[in-house]
């Protein structure tokens, strides 16, 4: 399968998944740096009081902390994921800012270490204010550990987009969180081997980061998740 074919598969697998939870979903595609900057500041600038929460999904190359445009050109994901700090975009303070991204962090391929197997929250309390820091309810989910190569399928392209889709759509209608259903992605992925040379097994661990306040979990859609053919070929 064509590299075009694996992110349009890719791609359409995002939108479904995310339309089937509730959200609206806008696509954007092969972007300059100046283009995405440009995005950034549009939806930083948008009335979000309707919102329940931010999805942003960036699928792309890069090195440690930052992304690539399409033109090669660096931009750092702190960069990114402060247009939507409490301070730059307040009708999104308070509500989760959720950012996963598939892109390599360095060069360095994670290796395969053998191991043995092994054999009531509380009421918050009404307050007439309250203030939060700037940085609050954001969730950074990364493909791979800092400095580390990122793995795609030759058909179903990327391990970890595709992987945190299978999840969202088996256990959002179990009621999961989505810290478990991360923790899940990261134990599945971090289980998958790309062969190297026919002697080591080369590995990929995705990283979840948060400052989520709160446990976060999507509404249960009406209708069960419709699968594709290709999403289990």
């Amino acid at each position: 399968m064509e590299a075009a074919h694996i992110n349009n598969f890719i791609y359409e697998f995002l939108y479904r998944v995310f339309t089937w939870l509730g959200l609206h979903v806008e696509t954007r595609t092969d972007l300059f740096a100046k283009d995405i900057h440009e995005c950034l500041t549009e939806y930083q600038e948008k009335d979000h009081s309707e919102r329940d929460c931010f999805v942003c999904c960036i699928l792309t190359h890069g090195k440690s902390k930052v992304i690539y445009a399409a033109d090669n050109i660096d931009i750092p994901i702190s960069e990114i994921t402060s247009h939507f700090s409490s301070e730059k975009c307040k009708t999104l303070a308070g509500k989760p800012k959720l950012f996963f991204i598939q892109a390599c962090q360095g060069n360095v391929f994670e290796g395969a270490h053998a191991i043995e197997a092994d054999a009531v929250s509380d009421v918050e309390k009404k307050r007439p204010t309250i203030t939060i820091p700037n940085n609050a309810d954001v969730l950074i989910g990364m493909s791979t550990v800092d400095g580390y190569y990122s793995f795609r399928h030759n058909k179903k392209g990327s391990w970890y987009i595709q992987t945190l889709c299978e999840n969202l759509t088996k256990l959002v209608p179990k009621g999961e969180d989505i810290l478990s259903i991360l923790t899940k992605v990261n134990k599945i992925v971090s289980e998958m081997e790309y062969p190297k040379d026919g002697k080591t097994n080369l590995k990929q661990m995705p990283q979840p980061t948060y400052t989520l306040r709160r446990k976060l979990v999507f509404p249960i859609p009406l209708a069960p998740f419709k699968q594709d053919s290709r999403e289990t070929n």
